[in-house]
């Protein structure tokens, strides 16, 4: 690995943005800050991402950033965020992601009837078809598993039941250009986890044609419990954020040299623990102590790399000692091996970005009215105006970073 000269390093920014269903509209107002050079983490200059990795809602709005990469940067993000506030947001009929099966709400709701009667009696005999197809099927299963009778009780319950989600796909469609992010010089990587093996799957930009792309883009977002599952043949596959809410290692592995994370939870410790321990605050808690145990591993990887090629810069090569005396060991030692065997590691800048508290409550993931999501992209835009490095943990590798190799270009 030779010495780089931090002035004679080709750049390559990504973004990875996280999931977090209607949260993510906080993304918007970061990237804002980001592509107009307003924030401090780096130095007032705009960047123009070459790599975006995104999971759930992350790879929605990285898909269709991505999908506008002809248009200028803040052109594009003041489109997303016009998509966010209109069709996202909403309308007489619902939001555009989602909407709650058979609500008594839906049946007054002169509105929605008045826009489109057609469309609104149709949706009540889903709903009508869907529950008794549900019914048929789960009291099938009742009376025919062998397992304890508490055990199929609860299995007659299914809060995804109350979601339809049959709106997503039409928003997907309209707002996301599968051609233009196949024709993109922007490397793109949506995740999702197979529902059948347990392992993760990076989708890349020649993987999202017309048909399998918003199935992909579906599956990235479709969280357990809540969202049905998405068969994308020959497997079906759930929410990337089971494995992988905040992607950086599939990021670093496209060759980003400065990487832009975008969190959609706040440090753990700026968490509060509720005194009444409710099942939703619990579950809360759980899953961002989850979601920052995995990152925190890649970051901290990422850390005894850059630390590791800094030693070998420097001429402690080969498993010699360490300046200051001392030898390699665990991780850094592992490192020196694949570097003394021609391997092709290299230092990377990691800038975080993250709210100072929580966004909302656990069910303010499926809160996508307007008022929340102009909220939110404002308040992601001035945490990254005000955004500090040393009090957000950035990873800044002395000399800076090293250029992607050759076969990552």
């Amino acid at each position: 690995m030779g010495d780089h000269g931090q002035e004679r390093v080709k750049r390559r920014h990504a973004l990875v943005l996280s999931g977090g269903g209607a949260f993510a509209a906080y993304e918007i107002g970061v990237l804002r800050a980001l592509c107009a050079g307003e924030s401090p983490g780096t130095e007032y200059t705009p960047i123009d991402p070459a790599i975006v990795t995104g999971t759930s809602a992350g790879s929605y709005n990285g898909a269709m950033f991505v999908s506008r990469w002809a248009m200028d940067p803040l052109e594009a993000i003041a489109d997303m965020e016009r998509v966010w506030l209109t069709e996202v947001a909403p309308g007489p009929c619902g939001s555009g992601v989602f909407r709650f099966r058979a609500s008594p709400l839906d049946w007054i709701n002169l509105r929605c009837f008045l826009e489109s009667p057609q469309r609104f009696l149709w949706r009540r005999l889903e709903d009508v078809a869907f529950f008794t197809r549900s019914f048929a099927d789960r009291t099938g299963a009742f009376w025919s598993s062998r397992a304890p009778i508490e055990e199929r009780f609860l299995d007659l319950l299914n809060f995804g039941n109350l979601i339809s989600t049959y709106p997503f796909p039409g928003l997907i469609r309209r707002t996301v250009d599968f051609r233009e992010i196949r024709r993109s010089d922007v490397v793109f990587n949506a995740i999702a986890t197979n529902w059948t093996t347990g392992e993760f799957r990076v989708f890349g930009n020649e993987d999202l044609d017309d048909t399998r792309g918003p199935l992909i883009i579906m599956a990235s977002g479709s969280i357990p419990g809540i969202f049905p599952p998405v068969d994308i043949p020959p497997h079906v596959f759930v929410d990337g954020g089971v494995l992988m809410n905040t992607p950086l290692s599939p990021t670093i592995h496209a060759g980003a040299t400065d990487v832009h994370v975008v969190y959609l939870d706040p440090e753990v410790p700026s968490i509060p623990v509720s005194m009444f321990n409710s099942t939703l605050s619990t579950l809360q808690r759980t899953l961002a102590i989850s979601f920052a145990g995995i990152f925190d591993r890649d970051i901290k990887d990422a850390e005894r790399i850059n630390q590791a090629i800094e030693r070998w810069e420097r001429g402690a090569a080969g498993g010699a000692g360490l300046p200051g005396g001392g030898k390699a060991a665990g991780r850094i030692a592992e490192i020196w091996e694949e570097l003394s065997q021609g391997r092709k590691l290299r230092k990377v800048v990691i800038h975080r970005y993250r709210p100072r508290g929580l966004l909302g409550g656990f069910l303010g993931m499926l809160d996508f009215k307007a008022e929340q999501t102009k909220a939110l992209i404002d308040r992601g835009y001035e945490d990254t105006v005000a955004h500090d490095c040393a009090d957000a943990g950035c990873v800044m590798p002395a000399g800076g970073p090293s250029e992607a190799p050759e076969w990552e270009e």
